[in-house]
């Protein structure tokens, strides 16, 4: 890994859902570094462009122990599995696979890399996903709304959906959660397949929907404490959950006074009321004034730390750079694209800075590279100038990424 560029700095991060601390390159893991998720699967050992990548460890959640090689994030070349009972596999490993019983790493053959396609930044070889979608399809008549569309959510993170009305976000989760069939492909939630009548996986699961579902005539909290019931809660905490969307002093009214705001943050709490392992947010935010919606979306972070998977659909592109670990984007039925945001901006963007500087009674702006000596002497000399104003770097957003990859704005 040393001779892998510059050396990396080393730095503390949260990253996946999780917490890295390790060497970085790119903002990203990469060199030597530990990552410990919100269910306590950790790994320690070489990183490479933000996958587990050389040699290492994996200590599993459920007490299984993996020491040895990685590629790409899964486990190839020679390793040592011990199972959460004492039992060891030992030998070669392929494409995630054991293929081969060996006695030590001498006996283990060269294995070539294997031509896969890039694994999402969360490696399957760590933890199953708590949402696995699979070719999904979905038809209103003859209009095809959703296309073969695929991903996953794992334990902790936050997938971001990202598209224009009429993308197909809200048809997705309308099929994952029930409310419409499943029509073409396969998908799981939590292990078990979706359509199924499962009361025990679908107590695991919360959701918000566009429209707003509440008992008008009963208070706030009479709401949080029937729905709780339907699982069993007998002390569900439920103005406690009205604090975290600011309803508490409002929890003794009824919801028919309550305006659409308000509704807006019942049905999020109303979601978290049951601690679930699976959340789905259709459009959270969508309505509140930016205070509020700061709120909620500090309250979805939380749930994430807390070890929940949130599919999370919405055509903000600030609220979805600021919440999610990755981000899919969604337009006329299929996803164009599916990365950390960091990674599309790096990928599509452009490497520059905008520096401003005074110039008399004017204000002269340049945009420099950040690649090259002449740009980089040029930045310093403009730093040292005592006529210096500003210097911001130039990002791509991820608007400007979704209307390159598709030709139209997130709010078409």
């Amino acid at each position: 890994m040393a001779e892998y560029g510059k050396t990396p700095q080393k730095q503390s991060i949260p990253c996946m859902g999780g917490k890295y601390a390790g060497e970085l390159k790119n903002s990203m893991p990469h060199g030597q570094g530990r990552m410990v998720f919100s269910d306590n699967t950790r790994y320690d050992g070489e990183w490479k462009e933000g996958k587990p990548h050389g040699r290492g460890t994996v200590f599993h959640a459920g007490g299984g122990v993996y020491k040895g090689e990685l590629y790409n994030g899964r486990r190839h070349g020679y390793g040592i599995y011990t199972n959460s009972d004492g039992k060891i596999l030992k030998g070669r490993w392929k494409n995630g696979q054991f293929i081969e019983p060996l006695e030590d790493r001498q006996q283990a053959e060269e294995i070539k890399p294997p031509a896969i396609e890039r694994v999402a930044d969360r490696s399957r070889e760590m933890r199953l996903p708590a949402i696995n979608v699979k070719g999904l399809s979905h038809w209103y008549g003859k209009l095809q709304a959703v296309k073969e569309v695929s991903f996953e959510v794992y334990p902790g993170e936050i997938l971001g959906f990202l598209g224009p009305n009429g993308a197909g976000k809200s048809t997705t989760i309308k099929v994952l959660t029930g409310q419409l069939a499943l029509k073409g492909g396969s998908a799981q939630i939590l292990g078990q397949d979706i359509g199924k009548e499962d009361p025990h996986m679908q107590s695991q699961i919360g959701v918000t929907f566009e429209e707003k579902n509440l008992y008008l005539e009963m208070t706030a909290i009479e709401n949080l404490d029937f729905f709780a019931s339907l699982f069993g809660i007998r002390n569900p905490g439920s103005l406690k959950a009205l604090q975290r969307v600011g309803l508490a002093d409002r929890a003794r009214d009824r919801v028919s006074e309550y305006s659409k705001g308000m509704r807006q943050r019942l049905m999020i709490a109303r979601a978290f009321i049951n601690k679930p392992k699976v959340l789905f947010l259709d459009e959270p935010t969508d309505g509140l004034d930016p205070v509020t919606a700061s709120a909620i979306r500090k309250t979805i972070k939380e749930e994430a730390n807390r070890g929940a998977a949130v599919l999370l659909t919405t055509h903000n592109m600030f609220e979805a750079d600021e919440l999610s670990d990755r981000v899919a984007f969604i337009n006329e039925g299929e996803i164009v694209a599916l990365d950390t945001a960091e990674n599309l901006k790096l990928k599509y963007g452009k490497r520059s800075v905008r520096v401003r500087v005074r110039d008399g009674d004017d204000v002269r702006e340049e945009n420099l590279p950040l690649d090259g000596e002449k740009s980089s002497a040029r930045l310093s000399e403009l730093a040292a100038s005592p006529d210096l104003m500003t210097i911001h770097t130039e990002e791509a957003t991820l608007e400007a990424i979704f209307i390159r990859l598709t030709g139209r704005g997130l709010a078409g």
